[in-house]
């Protein structure tokens, strides 16, 4: 494997091309690829963060470590993945999966780096690198990362020639054979100048700041070093070749990182700074901006859907802009997490993990790399050495009732939902010692102990039970504030939030219907099929788009009502040809579980709505008949080619384990439900705020944003008009925080009373009457998608350099940021301020995000009903833009001039009203039209 550059360091007296030699290049020598890169980043460890690299133009990466599929990611978000090519050498490891024949060897061995020198002339060597080659292009590689080209200069001299000639002709034929390739030189002086527009781009290392590998530290690098490498390097430049400098610090001095890069790229180098083994998400031309959380859980305590940190903090962490890693303290991974991660949350209540030794030492890693730690409801540390070094002390003893407040930190506790009071029950006997955190609840013992539950040092914080939450048998409320507590703790910065619940300005709405009850009677004149009545005063009705699933045990030949398929079958064949309708999947027999190990536990538990429907000969549920087999039905009964099944709406407990998510993802299948957000007047506590999303192995898990009737109606059994609640939540997860959409997710089941169909309507007009914007299910789950995958960068200049935002198109901007700078910005539409926030409206998912103080005078968009695709600056006064949806266009422009419109081979001449300009385009798709301001 390999493990940093395998290049020799130092100056390699007498064995490189003079500058004079150097000079004599080509003054035609150009470049193989014309997409000259802005910034390069170097990654050879397990586990590559392809979000962040996708940060970086080019990305060069050890291929043992990505799968085809991750190389394709990277290339999709724009990004050029390089491979890693050793040219000149091949390790013990490699010869032997290679089985090249003895001759393709020279008789010389690094041994350094363990690893045989090649024979460059030899033909099976020759083979075995175009061969590879090729099989790395088609892997996606859109680049070689080309090494050991300098290892021929370890032989005697008197080999040197020729194997010099077979290097440069091996290169050429490369080129030629793969001219779709970029090649990228690792050094290579000595062959350069014969080599004219083969090269893209050459790196080196330690210009200033190198690695002594003998004596295992950094150093700083010799100033005739320097000036050698420096010589080499200027013809190179002159003639506009790319160099890249990656140099070598410890991770600590990020802020010295930050200065290197910035002197580099004032010398013309395109830097990059990390640690010798790469295995570090370091500084280059562009600084990645930690996004994610690490969220570490108690595998003792349940698995991730059980977790308390995932459950009641994971949506808190969404909110504010992060995404969170959830981690098993049992299975903690290897590598860094400076660089990459925001802070740690660990929230385990079951004290310290059987086997601490691992789990301590992956705490004090962070603690030495100073990313900051968050002890939320428990303290699993037991180890003095490390709670001394967090500045703690753990009693032995159980704390007594009868404890005194002696100070807190109002902004913290009791001002959030729940009253501060003085509670000993379950509470850990920890105080401070002197010179640890500061502490933000003090309580004294009727014996003058203190006890600190709640502190924050320069290391992070803690806040333990019970004062997290206030719980009772039927609620709980947070005693914490805990956006305030993670902020702090974790020293988190305001940055541009990738938001879900907002698109160009206005709420999303979204409509998802699960199939249960397609057949059952609608208590009203008639008694139709509850799915006809769906159609008819639902969907028809209210111009929303909607998502619709059916299970095809109800409605199918081969289900539970065979007798029936005649009847119900066409109504949902009307209801999937309807224009406003996507169709999804509600599976077969409707199983109440998604993991094989549950569904085999028939005996002694009762699940609320049966293991599956008893569908006759149906014994035994089969996962594939349920995703796949369903998804095929509907494709060939219930809809056409051009409308196929586009997700699946998990069923039962909706929690499938990873293999049954992957299974659905490979059938074509995002997926949606599980989550039970519901926030009501009786019960509004942000403690019933699930997360948006659950990573598995398999795949993103996507909860329902906002749950279904069943919980509002205590599943089902009445009052059936209790499904007006969710208008509460609507409005309980917008003020004083915008938590969630306009999210309306039902059965057919709720078309059956007349209870239910009157809150529908009421429903239905309360949302319309918040004007959204309304997506399509799918639509949505993309964007979902963004807020896990979204990375964010800074430039030089300080700009924000947003990627891999999926379908994602809005940040949030916290005001001390400023205002979008429209100028100088890239992909950014325009900016609505409202009192939940500052939302900005992006056209892509990438954007280059410039901020200034005030808000930018050029006509802005404040706000439209369709998703926008283009907005694209011709000047200070004209814009170029697009959209497309499934409504006649509404948008909403700000400019302090007047403000016509042409699209299509049409005026609109807009209303102007408070700075704003209104029109109203009777078109549903518009390209490239103009906005034309005086």
């Amino acid at each position: 494997m390999v493990s940093g550059f395998r290049h020799r360091h130092g100056r390699w007296a007498g064995h490189v091309l003079s500058v004079v030699l150097l000079g004599l290049l080509l003054a035609s020598f150009a470049r193989a690829d014309t997409s000259r890169p802005s910034s390069v980043a170097f990654w050879y460890a397990e586990q590559p963060p392809l979000e962040e690299l996708a940060q970086f133009d080019w990305v060069v990466l050890e291929t043992g470590h990505l799968a085809a599929a991750d190389v394709s990611f990277l290339a999709r978000q724009g990004a050029r993945p390089f491979a890693y090519l050793s040219i000149g050498e091949i390790d013990s490891h490699q010869a032997g999966q290679a089985d090249l024949s003895a001759e393709a060897a020279t008789a010389m061995r690094n041994e350094a780096w363990d690893s045989q020198v090649m024979d460059l002339a030899a033909p099976a060597w020759r083979e075995h690198l175009l061969t590879r080659a090729g099989m790395l292009r088609d892997q996606g590689y859109r680049g070689l990362f080309l090494d050991t080209l300098d290892s021929f200069m370890l032989l005697p001299e008197a080999q040197r020639p020729a194997q010099r000639d077979a290097l440069i002709s091996l290169l050429r034929e490369l080129k030629t054979r793969y001219p779709e390739l970029a090649l990228f030189f690792n050094r290579g002086f000595e062959v350069l100048p014969e080599l004219d527009q083969v090269a893209a781009a050459v790196a080196v290392e330690s210009i200033h700041a190198g690695w002594d590998a003998q004596r295992g530290e950094y150093r700083e690098v010799p100033a005739a070093d320097r000036q050698w490498l420096e010589a080499q390097l200027k013809p190179l430049q002159e003639r506009g070749l790319p160099i890249v400098a990656i140099e070598y610090l410890p991770p600590k001095q990020r802020p010295e990182a930050r200065k290197l890069a910035r002197q580099l790229l004032a010398e013309g180098y395109l830097p990059f700074i990390s640690t010798p083994e790469l295995d570090y998400l370091g500084v280059g031309a562009v600084e990645v901006q930690p996004r994610r959380i690490a969220l570490l859980y108690d595998p003792r305590e349940g698995d991730v859907p059980e977790s308390p940190g995932h459950v009641h903090l994971g949506g808190l962490l969404e909110y504010l802009g992060y995404r969170v890693d959830y981690l098993a303290a049992d299975a903690l991974p290897r590598g860094r997490a400076l660089g990459l991660y925001a802070g740690v949350v660990v929230w385990m209540t079951s004290g310290a993990p059987l086997d601490s030794q691992p789990f301590d030492a992956w705490l004090g890693a962070r603690l030495e790399e100073g990313v900051p730690l968050a002890f939320m409801a428990g303290l699993p540390v037991e180890n003095s050495a490390l709670l001394q070094r967090i500045g703690l002390k753990r009693g032995d003893g159980p704390v007594r009732p009868g404890l005194q407040l002696v100070d807190h930190d109002a902004a913290l506790l009791g001002a959030f939902e729940a009253p501060l009071v003085v509670r000993s029950r379950g509470l850990l006997d920890v105080s401070v010692l002197k010179g640890g955190p500061q502490a933000a609840l003090t309580l004294v013992s009727d014996s003058g102990e203190q006890l600190v539950p709640v502190a924050l040092g320069e290391w992070g914080g803690m806040a333990l039970a019970p004062y997290v939450f206030e719980e009772s048998a039927e609620n709980r409320r947070w005693i914490l504030d805990p956006f305030a507590f993670v902020q702090r703790a974790l020293r988190l910065p305001p940055l541009p939030a990738p938001d879900t619940t907002t698109e160009n300005g206005r709420r999303i709405a979204t409509v998802h219907v699960d199939g249960d009850g397609f057949p059952s009677r609608a208590e009203v004149p008639g008694t139709p099929y509850s799915g006809q009545l769906v159609l008819d005063e639902f969907i028809e009705p209210y111009p929303l788009l909607s998502s619709i699933s059916v299970v095809e045990g109800e409605v199918g030949p081969r289900g539970m009502f065979p007798h029936l398929a005649r009847e119900l079958e066409p109504i949902a064949r009307k209801i999937f040809a309807h224009p406003r309708v996507e169709v999804a999947s509600h599976t077969f027999s409707h199983p109440f579980f998604w993991q094989p190990e549950k569904v085999s536990q028939r005996e002694g538990f009762k699940a609320d709505y049966g293991f599956k429907m008893a569908i006759p000969g149906y014994d035994q549920v089969d996962f594939e008949r349920e995703i796949v087999g369903t998804r095929d039905y509907i494709n060939q009964r219930l809809t056409t080619a051009q409308k196929p099944v586009k997700m699946i709406f998990w069923s039962g407990d909706a929690l499938p384990d990873a293999a049954t998510i992957r299974m659905a993802y490979e059938a074509g299948l995002p997926n949606v439900n599980g989550g039970v957000t519901a926030l009501t007047r009786a019960n509004p506590s942000l403690t019933g705020l699930y997360p948006l999303l659950r990573p598995t192995e398999g795949g993103l898990q996507i909860y329902a944003p906002i749950i279904n009737e069943n919980v509002y109606t205590n599943l089902w059994q009445g009052p059936y008009y209790g499904f007006r609640g969710v208008i509460e939540t609507f409005e309980l997860t917008d003020q004083p925080r915008r938590l969630r959409g306009l999210h309306l997710y039902y059965h057919f089941y709720a078309g059956t009373k007349q209870a239910s169909i009157k809150v529908m309507a009421d429903i239905y007009r309360h949302i319309l009457d918040q004007q959204p914007m309304s997506l399509w299910m799918s639509d949505y789950l993309e964007r979902v998608r963004g807020l896990y995958h979204a990375s964010l960068a800074r430039t030089p200049d300080g700009d924000w350099q947003i990627r891999s935002l999926q379908g994602l198109r809005t940040l949030r901007l916290d005001p001390a940021l400023g205002w979008p700078d429209l100028a100088r910005s890239e992909g950014v539409a325009g900016v609505r301020d409202l009192p939940q926030g500052r939302y900005v409206h992006l056209s892509g998912e990438r954007a280059l995000l410039a901020l200034r103080q005030t808000r930018d005078p050029r006509p802005a968009l404040e706000q439209a009903n369709l998703p926008l695709q283009q907005w694209r600056y011709l000047d200070a006064q004209r814009v170029q833009f697009s959209f497309a949806g499934e409504f006649p266009l509404q948008l909403s422009v700000r400019s302090a001039t007047a403000c016509r419109i042409e699209a299509q081979g049409r005026r609109f001449a807009g209303r102007q009203s408070a700075g704003l300009w209104h029109f109203d385009i009777p078109l549903k798709q518009v390209s490239d039209a103009r906005l034309l301001c005086n």
